[in-house]
């Protein structure tokens, strides 16, 4: 490279402090290896055969590679690098942020990189490596390559349009969700936690839904409109605080539902098993 930058061997030996006739001979030894001239020796002045220019452009694509490669080695090697965590649309709070917030503390030269999905979607990402740790709502299937633990667990409530009867029980029996028109999600971007859903409220009969809709606050405005009632995990709820929606409480055993993290065990990311350990930390906390 440096022959190439100075076009000139007595200046390139120079910047490399090795004598000319060194350099000259190990350019030689090269061009032989490889089988071809790399520098146009005749003329008053050197210059660089087609070849040569080739082999300058793959070397400094190389150089930058080797650099890159080397700046991720180190960064493994202390606490910097990058963490990517995909959260489940319907969870934003418990361990997880607090696991967050610990570690930016711990860590605050490692970038946090940060976007919200269904279950379904965020177990893909994990799976491929796109995503280091997956937010998701157990119970998964199909994630045989995959770690899943749960590390956290919500109140599963009944919310209902303010003018329904059912707001103004103390509690609601499950019979009578049986024949009610409800607003829901579709299965597929969470089948885990649907059938959960179902299996709490609706065991054995299945919800009669009317709508289905993008997410829980769409749902929550359904609801507000007297569409349905509709299953609402207690953080959404409390989260978006649509007005004309009452919650409602379901008799029987409690209702909840769990939240819990995905990753590859083969995974290499140090941040990852960093993070890792502060969740489980978190957990035992809450």
């Amino acid at each position: 490279m440096s022959v190439a930058n100075h076009m000139n061997f007595t200046r390139a030996a120079a910047d490399l402090n090795v004598a000319q006739s060194a350099l000259s001979q190990q350019i030689k030894v090269l061009e032989r290896e490889i089988g071809v001239t790399l520098i146009d020796r005749r003329g008053p002045r050197i210059g660089l055969t087609e070849a040569g220019r080739v082999a300058v452009q793959e070397a400094r694509y190389l150089i930058v590679a080797a650099d890159r490669a080397v700046a991720r080695i180190r960064a493994a090697a202390r606490d910097s690098g990058e963490l990517r965590i995909a959260h489940t649309r319907s969870w934003a709070g418990g361990s997880i942020a607090s696991a967050i917030r610990e570690f930016r503390a711990r860590y605050p030269d490692v970038a946090i990189d940060e976007h919200r999905g269904f279950t379904a979607r965020n177990l893909e990402l994990a799976s491929e490596g796109v995503v280091d740790v997956a937010v998701v709502r157990p119970p998964v299937d199909g994630a045989h390559d995959l770690v899943v633990r749960v590390i956290d667990r919500e109140e599963l409530l009944l919310a209902v349009p303010a003018s329904h009867e059912f707001a103004r029980q103390s509690w609601v029996a499950p019979e009578q969700l049986a024949e009610q028109p409800v607003v829901f999600w579709p299965r597929v971007n969470g089948p885990g936690m649907y059938d959960a859903i179902v299996e709490q409220f609706w065991s054995g009969t299945g919800p009669r839904v009317v709508r289905n809709e993008a997410d829980d606050e769409q749902v929550l405005h359904a609801v507000a409109a007297g569409v349905g009632i509709a299953p609402m995990p207690a953080g959404r709820a409390a989260a978006f605080r649509v007005c004309g929606v009452h919650l409602c409480t379901v008799a029987g055993p409690p209702k909840y539902l769990d939240v819990g993290i995905a990753y590859r065990r083969d995974n290499p990311n140090v941040a990852l098993r960093s993070f890792l350990e502060l969740c489980r930390l978190a957990a035992e906390e809450n």
